[in-house]
């Protein structure tokens, strides 16, 4: 796995990476470390999405299951990436030796022109026949040099867009929810260093969601179910925002939105806005036919602070949505009642 962060973002997320070990009583080990790291720096979406299937039921980790986790996502994502450079490797390779190739027929043809003209300019027929028929056994050498480089050239060519089609799959892999479709955390920490690249002081408007009760909902009605009221969820949150707002899944039933250029006034009008269309929302059991209960969210609205770092300014944000779980659930709370 190849990671791009700064010294500063590195040392965050080693933090948190050991934060969640301490949690969850794991030592500190490569692979566990490894697995933990993956998952805080969500560059690996369905291994985030395997962990959180996993917090989501309350089930326990440890080594054997770290191991698991390692071997069923991690291994796999470096042998895919292994797979990509040897493909680039082979094609820039074979490239490279036609193209010698065909630089040394080119080197070898000019040597006989040069020689040639010396002989062509001499008053002897046979030799000058001879000279010709040199020149045309060069120049056949050359065509079927060219020839082969050109086919080598549009061969290099195809395999150049097959592998950047398959390195855009996996960059879009990295940066989506498997599940709901959303953002993850790699993609929204992309986002935000090129917003804050572009203005530093630029205004970010964060929207922090929670399913209300979810967990009690998985429990009693079973993941599947719950993974199919998550998408519903995810597809209503994104229909609420525009273009240049990011839909995010933060982790299990946790979203958050970001909204650039956007006040906490106008922020919190647009949660409003989420928190009604997803209470009316209706869900039917496909087994039973009936009717499931009703979901509702709670809501969070902060605006980020040039001063606070992003991991500072999510962990605010987790504060605000805190009070509208307080406040008894279905509601949205402002980081001005702090």
């Amino acid at each position: 796995m190849m990671y791009q962060d700064s010294i500063d973002q590195a040392s965050e997320k080693a933090a948190l990476t050991i934060a969640f070990l301490q949690r969850h009583r794991l030592a500190a080990h490569p692979v566990n470390y490894t697995v933990s790291y993956d998952y805080i720096s969500g560059v690996n979406a369905e291994l985030c999405h395997a962990i959180e299937q996993k917090l989501l039921s309350k089930i326990g980790f440890d080594d054997f299951i770290m191991a698991e986790l390692y071997s069923n996502f991690i291994v796999p994502a470096s042998k895919e990436n292994e797979r990509l450079v040897q493909s680039m490797h082979k094609m820039v390779s074979q490239l490279s030796q036609t193209s010698e190739s065909a630089a040394i027929a080119l080197d070898d043809y000019i040597e006989v022109l040069d020689l040639s003209l010396v002989s062509l300019r001499g008053d002897n027929p046979t030799q000058a026949r001879e000279t010709l028929h040199k020149v045309l056994d060069a120049t056949y050498d050359l065509r079927t040099s060219q020839k082969k480089l050109q086919e080598e050239l549009y061969h290099s060519t195809e395999q150049s867009h097959q592998l950047r089609t398959e390195l855009e799959a996996m960059k879009q892999n990295r940066q989506v929810d498997p599940l709901t479709g959303l953002y993850n955390r790699l993609a929204m920490q992309e986002h935000v260093d090129l917003w804050l690249t572009d203005n530093p002081k630029r205004q970010i408007a964060a929207i922090s969601v929670d399913l209300d009760h979810f967990r009690q909902f998985n429990q009693d009605y079973g993941s599947s179910i719950g993974d199919v009221i998550l998408s519903k969820v995810a597809k209503k949150i994104s229909a609420y925002v525009q273009e240049s707002g990011l839909p995010v899944r933060a982790g299990g039933e946790e979203f958050l939105i970001l909204l650039p250029d956007v006040d906490l006034r106008t922020a919190s009008e647009i949660a409003e806005q989420i928190r009604r269309g997803v209470e009316k929302l209706r869900f039917v059991s496909s087994r039973s036919k009936k009717a499931l209960p009703k979901v509702t969210i709670s809501l969070g609205v902060s605006l980020y602070q040039a001063h606070e770092n992003w991991h500072q300014f999510l962990a605010r944000s987790a504060q605000v949505l805190g009070i509208a779980k307080k406040r008894g659930r279905n509601q949205v709370a402002s980081e001005n009642m702090l």
